[in-house]
């Protein structure tokens, strides 16, 4: 039954989620940057990534280098996640208010130029002129029975819905930037959160999904040293020149949006 109601949605919507076709290779041949929330940004200079077009994830926006980004699109595709209260498994569970996406719409009104891959079930209380809504898979006719969405479940998180945008628009090559887990030797903690993160050991990170993306597009994980079991790897300084220097979270994101993020339950922010 719940499946069935799904499908009935999908296709009462297909208008709407539709709108994702005008970006069908749009970008062919080109490389990108995924940026991320992994601890790892606090030692990158986001400047030094401003070269390509970037696909941004999650509260990126919050970043006070945001602009200094080729940023055309940002995706966050949690279901739900624009009502005034949100459901967290985080202590204490329950619901709670739900301050955050205030913030991430005045993002969305404030960067017009941008394009903002949201869940569809956010439409009731979010609509703007730059949304693109996603839900379940590419409702596009003309994606073969081999491409990425028709073997699994390619909305399952913000990592693996940004590489599928970038391969439906036709890049040939991502780099991946902030997706710690990635990297052989990675940290648990975002980016802004308080210090540098716990170092933690993730093997075969979403292997299988990576198996079938690199069918379709060439992946590289940015680190901040060592490499990656799941994809190619090269470190910052290889790829930038650039040496990494540590910044905490107070330098990176203003008070406003550290205070809203301090609210969420699970963030360790002060």
């Amino acid at each position: 039954m719940k499946n069935i109601s799904k499908d009935a949605l999908a296709l009462f919507a297909k208008p709407i989620l539709s709108k994702i076709h005008k970006y069908k290779d749009i970008h062919k041949g080109e490389s990108c940057y995924l940026i991320g929330g992994g601890v790892s940004l606090k030692w990158f200079d986001l400047s030094a990534f401003s070269g390509k077009t970037t696909i941004s994830v999650a509260l990126l926006p919050f970043h006070n280098d945001f602009d200094k980004l080729n940023v055309r699109y940002c995706a966050l595709p949690e279901p739900w996640w624009f009502y005034p209260f949100q459901k967290t498994t985080m202590s204490p569970k329950g619901y709670i208010k739900n301050t955050l996406q205030i913030a991430y719409r005045e993002c969305i009104k404030n960067n017009p130029d941008k394009e903002f891959f949201i869940n569809l079930s956010n439409y009731p209380v979010l609509w703007d002129r730059n949304i693109i809504y996603l839900f379940r898979g590419l409702y596009d006719q003309r994606l073969s029975e081999n491409f990425i969405t028709n073997r699994l479940n390619a909305f399952h998180g913000s990592l693996r819905t940004a590489v599928l945008l970038s391969i439906y628009m036709g890049f040939d090559h991502v780099y991946l930037v902030g997706f710690d887990y990635t990297h052989r030797s990675s940290r648990l903690h975002h980016w802004f959160e308080k210090g540098c993160g716990i170092d933690i050991r993730i093997e075969n990170y979403e292997k299988d999904f990576f198996a079938i993306a690199k069918e379709f597009i060439d992946i590289t994980t940015i680190t901040s040293d060592g490499g990656s079991d799941v994809v190619d790897a090269v470190t910052y300084r290889e790829h930038t020149g650039r040496n990494p220097i540590y910044h905490e979270n107070t330098e990176l994101v203003d008070e406003r949006h550290l205070k809203l993020l301090s609210t969420w339950p699970g963030y360790n922010i002060f």
